[in-house]
């Protein structure tokens, strides 16, 4: 692809998955022994840019220590990920919607049509939704209220987390995900979920983001 220039207790949560407003964004020691890195620490965006861009486009900004968007074009990291835990925290205000797509590759002129999505928040959304499949585990989403919410990918399996509560898990590749593309309109795309790594892509209106950590498997 071109360039464009097995669990894991998260210590302090809820059991809904709901978090502190306050709470630090850093990566501990213990932490940074597991290999676990920042992606966003409240202040550098240095490993972000503009999709199929070259910089941060200015619907995306940094207020006190959180990550910001009114919509628009979305985010991508700079770095590839194949195997991966991601943990991050989020929120919406009301009529807002997030989504974080993985495995992309940016020469896709959409995310959705290359990388497997997490479906966060948004109209008729349910929380933890692939975009075929409904979450095992209902979330009733609250609004301006944060959420600590984890991907951990591993080959084909796929799972997501609410808190420490698994909510949704299926497996790339497999019989009813093929079914479940060839009855899509994702079928055109040969490539869709097929990549074994790309890069993350975080996209929402009225939506924040914090705290957001990858650690390679």
């Amino acid at each position: 692809m071109k360039s464009w220039k097995w669990w894991c207790v998260v210590v302090g949560l809820t059991v809904s998955g709901q978090i502190s407003a306050a709470e630090p964004q850093k990566i501990t020691a213990l932490e940074r022994s597991q290999g676990w890195q920042m992606l966003f620490d409240g202040k550098s965006l240095v490993d972000w840019r503009g999709y199929q861009q070259n910089k941060v486009p200015k619907n995306w900004r940094v207020v006190d220590g959180s990550l910001v968007t009114s919509g628009g074009t979305p985010l991508v990291t700079e770095k590839e990920f194949g195997d991966f835990e991601l943990l991050f925290d989020w929120k919406v205000s009301e009529g807002g919607s997030a989504e974080v797509f993985f495995r992309v590759d940016e020469e896709v002129d959409l995310p959705g049509n290359s990388g497997p999505v997490m479906k966060l928040a948004g109209e008729g959304v349910e929380m933890g939704s692939n975009g075929f499949a409904s979450p095992t585990r209902k979330v009733t989403l609250q609004n301006d209220v944060w959420y600590r919410t984890k991907i951990v990918v591993f080959g084909n399996q796929v799972d997501y987390l609410d808190g420490s509560d698994r909510i949704a898990s299926f497996m790339i590749d497999s019989a009813d995900w093929r079914a479940a593309v060839a009855g899509s309109l994702l079928k055109q795309f040969k490539e869709f979920g097929k990549l074994r790594g790309g890069r993350v892509v975080i996209s929402g209106t009225n939506a924040t983001f914090r705290n957001i950590k990858i650690k390679k498997l």
